[in-house]
């Protein structure tokens, strides 16, 4: 979980702390507990595929086949991965 997400779920926590029970309603949330698995997954196959696009750049590859494999262009792949990657 990204820092700025962990702190809004301890802020999140911290007022269900605070809130009296007859103030509670029953609500169904495995949608949003979806959306957070999903955004958590994201966060760590975008942290490997930028491993994956800095282990190409060391080994030679050119941007026109990293883009290639992401199914980019050669300047759509520079664009998103250039800073990250060096």
């Amino acid at each position: 979980m990204s820092p700025t997400r962990a702190q809004r779920a301890a802020a999140l926590e911290a007022w269900a702390d605070d809130i009296g029970a007859v103030d509670l309603v029953e609500v169904d949330t495995d949608e949003l507990k979806a959306i957070a698995q999903y955004a958590e997954r994201r966060d760590r196959l975008e942290t490997a595929l930028t491993d994956a696009v800095r282990a190409a750049r060391r080994s030679g590859r050119s941007w026109s086949e990293i883009g290639t494999m992401l199914g980019v262009s050669k300047q759509a792949a520079q664009r998103k991965y250039a800073k990250l990657a060096n």
